[in-house]
């Protein structure tokens, strides 16, 4: 599989990407093999959602998704790299139904004992963004 420079896909021209179907295939296919990114990777795939092309939004909507549910230690280091994105993905996490219980969620999260300092603010600092805006 060839391999992308996530980095450079958030700047990427989507609507010239979306003329060739098996390139975005591609792309999708790589961006959603997990198990390979480190951390700041993971972030980058986070911050795709924002991509300034306003391109295939829903799609990275259930990527960020997917990544939570994958591991939410691994989703917590990565939006450490990109806590710029934290509004946007607390909207997504809302839409798509990802936590049945945020603070039972967030207890789980720092109880795991695998987050540093800065890490464990990142956790709480989405955790009470959701609440604040998503929770009624």
């Amino acid at each position: 599989m060839k391999k992308y420079d996530i980095e450079d896909l958030y700047w990427e021209d989507w609507d010239e990407l979306v003329k060739n179907q098996m390139e975005i295939d591609n792309i999708f296919a790589y961006i959603k093999d997990f198990d390979s990114r480190n951390d700041k990777e993971l972030g980058q795939i986070l911050q795709l959602y924002s991509n300034p092309s306003g391109s295939f939004t829903n799609e990275f909507a259930s990527i960020v998704a997917e990544i939570y549910k994958y591991d939410r230690i691994k989703f917590i280091k990565a939006l450490r790299f990109v806590k710029d994105e934290t509004s946007n993905i607390v909207y997504v996490l809302r839409n798509l139904k990802v936590f049945e219980n945020e603070d039972h969620e967030l207890s789980s999260i720092l109880e795991s004992g695998e987050l540093d300092e800065e890490e464990i603010e990142v956790a709480k600092d989405l955790f009470q963004m959701y609440k604040k805006v998503c929770v009624s």
